[in-house]
Protein backbone atom coordinates (compact mmCIF):
# COMPACT_ATOMS: atom_id res chain seq x y z
CA UNK A 1 0.00 0.00 0.00
CA UNK A 2 1.06 3.35 -0.94
CA UNK A 3 1.24 6.10 1.97
CA UNK A 4 0.36 9.43 0.49
CA UNK A 5 -1.56 11.60 2.84
CA UNK A 6 -1.13 11.48 6.75
CA UNK A 7 -4.83 9.93 6.88
CA UNK A 8 -3.71 7.14 5.10
CA UNK A 9 -0.61 6.89 7.66
CA UNK A 10 -3.19 6.83 10.56
CA UNK A 11 -5.42 4.20 9.18
CA UNK A 12 -1.87 2.13 9.13
CA UNK A 13 -0.91 3.21 12.28
CA UNK A 14 -4.56 2.14 14.22
CA UNK A 15 -4.26 -1.24 11.88
CA UNK A 16 -0.77 -2.22 13.40
CA UNK A 17 -2.16 -2.17 16.68
CA UNK A 18 0.04 0.97 17.85
CA UNK A 19 -2.65 3.60 18.51
CA UNK A 20 -4.63 0.28 20.98
CA UNK A 21 -0.98 0.01 22.56
CA UNK A 22 -0.05 3.84 23.33
CA UNK A 23 -4.07 4.18 24.44
CA UNK A 24 -4.28 1.48 26.67
CA UNK A 25 -0.44 2.71 28.40
CA UNK A 26 -1.81 6.20 28.84
CA UNK A 27 -5.11 5.08 30.47
CA UNK A 28 -2.84 2.99 32.73
CA UNK A 29 -0.33 5.52 33.59
CA UNK A 30 -3.79 8.02 34.30
CA UNK A 31 -4.78 5.17 36.31
CA UNK A 32 -1.76 5.09 38.55
CA UNK A 33 -1.38 8.27 39.23
CA UNK A 34 -1.96 10.80 41.99
CA UNK A 35 -4.11 12.98 39.25
CA UNK A 36 -6.77 10.68 39.02
CA UNK A 37 -8.46 11.05 42.74
CA UNK A 38 -8.58 15.25 41.70
CA UNK A 39 -10.15 13.85 38.29
CA UNK A 40 -12.61 12.20 40.18
CA UNK A 41 -13.16 14.48 42.39
CA UNK A 42 -14.45 17.17 40.12
CA UNK A 43 -16.51 14.78 38.32
CA UNK A 44 -17.86 14.07 41.21
CA UNK A 45 -18.24 18.03 42.23
CA UNK A 46 -19.93 18.86 38.72
CA UNK A 47 -22.49 15.79 39.01
CA UNK A 48 -23.42 17.13 42.62
CA UNK A 49 -23.71 20.64 41.46
CA UNK A 50 -26.16 19.23 38.35
CA UNK A 51 -28.43 16.92 40.41
CA UNK A 52 -28.86 19.66 43.18
CA UNK A 53 -29.39 22.39 40.76
CA UNK A 54 -32.26 20.46 38.88
CA UNK A 55 -34.83 18.66 41.00
CA UNK A 56 -36.59 17.30 37.62
CA UNK A 57 -33.57 14.73 37.82
CA UNK A 58 -34.72 13.08 40.62
CA UNK A 59 -37.72 11.90 38.63
CA UNK A 60 -36.35 11.19 35.64
CA UNK A 61 -35.31 7.60 34.48
CA UNK A 62 -31.57 6.47 34.84
CA UNK A 63 -30.70 6.41 31.56
CA UNK A 64 -31.60 10.47 31.08
CA UNK A 65 -29.78 11.47 34.16
CA UNK A 66 -26.65 9.86 32.71
CA UNK A 67 -27.44 11.91 29.26
CA UNK A 68 -28.05 14.95 30.98
CA UNK A 69 -24.81 14.12 33.74
CA UNK A 70 -22.65 13.30 30.75
CA UNK A 71 -24.15 16.69 28.88
CA UNK A 72 -23.04 18.29 31.84
CA UNK A 73 -19.34 16.93 32.18
CA UNK A 74 -18.86 18.06 28.55
CA UNK A 75 -19.26 21.67 29.22
CA UNK A 76 -15.74 21.42 31.42
CA UNK A 77 -12.49 20.68 30.14
CA UNK A 78 -11.64 18.31 32.64
CA UNK A 79 -10.67 15.36 30.74
CA UNK A 80 -9.04 17.85 28.07
CA UNK A 81 -6.71 18.88 31.13
CA UNK A 82 -5.90 15.68 32.31
CA UNK A 83 -4.66 14.86 28.93
CA UNK A 84 -2.81 17.85 28.88
CA UNK A 85 -1.33 17.04 32.12
CA UNK A 86 0.07 13.58 31.39
CA UNK A 87 3.65 13.62 31.88
CA UNK A 88 3.90 10.10 29.76
CA UNK A 89 2.64 12.11 26.29
CA UNK A 90 6.68 14.85 27.10
CA UNK A 91 8.09 11.72 27.56
CA UNK A 92 11.31 11.61 25.41
CA UNK A 93 10.93 7.74 25.10
CA UNK A 94 7.56 8.01 24.31
CA UNK A 95 7.64 9.82 21.60
CA UNK A 96 11.14 7.90 20.52
CA UNK A 97 8.57 4.94 20.38
CA UNK A 98 5.77 6.53 18.22
CA UNK A 99 7.95 8.08 15.80
CA UNK A 100 9.91 4.64 15.67
CA UNK A 101 6.73 3.02 14.96
CA UNK A 102 5.41 5.47 12.17
CA UNK A 103 8.95 4.91 10.41
CA UNK A 104 7.96 1.49 10.41
CA UNK A 105 5.03 1.57 9.03
CA UNK A 106 6.26 3.96 6.69
CA UNK A 107 9.02 1.45 5.37
CA UNK A 108 7.04 -1.34 5.35
CA UNK A 109 4.47 0.51 3.01
CA UNK A 110 7.79 1.49 0.93
CA UNK A 111 8.90 -2.25 0.34
CA UNK A 112 4.88 -3.42 -0.15
CA UNK A 113 4.38 -0.72 -2.96
CA UNK A 114 7.71 -1.42 -4.51
CA UNK A 115 7.29 -5.13 -5.01
CA UNK A 116 4.12 -4.74 -6.01
CA UNK A 117 4.10 -5.01 -10.22
CA UNK A 118 1.74 -2.28 -10.39
CA UNK A 119 4.21 0.39 -8.93
CA UNK A 120 7.11 -1.16 -10.89
CA UNK A 121 7.66 2.72 -12.22
CA UNK A 122 6.41 5.34 -9.93
CA UNK A 123 6.71 8.11 -12.48
CA UNK A 124 5.00 6.28 -14.88
CA UNK A 125 2.02 5.47 -12.51
CA UNK A 126 1.62 8.82 -11.03
CA UNK A 127 1.27 7.21 -8.13
CA UNK A 128 2.92 9.35 -5.25
CA UNK A 129 6.10 9.18 -3.41
CA UNK A 130 5.10 7.63 -0.31
CA UNK A 131 7.91 9.11 1.90
CA UNK A 132 5.73 11.53 4.47
CA UNK A 133 7.41 13.78 7.16
CA UNK A 134 6.55 12.61 10.02
CA UNK A 135 5.50 15.37 12.66
CA UNK A 136 7.38 15.80 15.81
CA UNK A 137 4.79 15.56 18.84
CA UNK A 138 7.14 18.58 20.28
CA UNK A 139 5.46 19.06 23.70
CA UNK A 140 7.16 22.16 24.71
CA UNK A 141 5.03 25.33 25.72
CA UNK A 142 5.08 26.82 22.44
CA UNK A 143 2.66 23.76 20.79
CA UNK A 144 4.47 24.24 17.50
CA UNK A 145 4.75 21.11 15.10
CA UNK A 146 7.84 20.07 13.87
CA UNK A 147 8.86 17.99 10.85
CA UNK A 148 11.26 15.47 10.98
Amino acid sequence: MVISNPTQLIDEFKKSGEFDRLRRELLTEFQNSDRIGAFKSRVEDIARQRLASDQKLQSMPHDAVHRELMGEMDRYPIVERAVTDAPLLSDPSFTAAIRSSIQRILEEAKKSSSRSPANTDAKDTGVADPTINVISMNSSSTGQETST
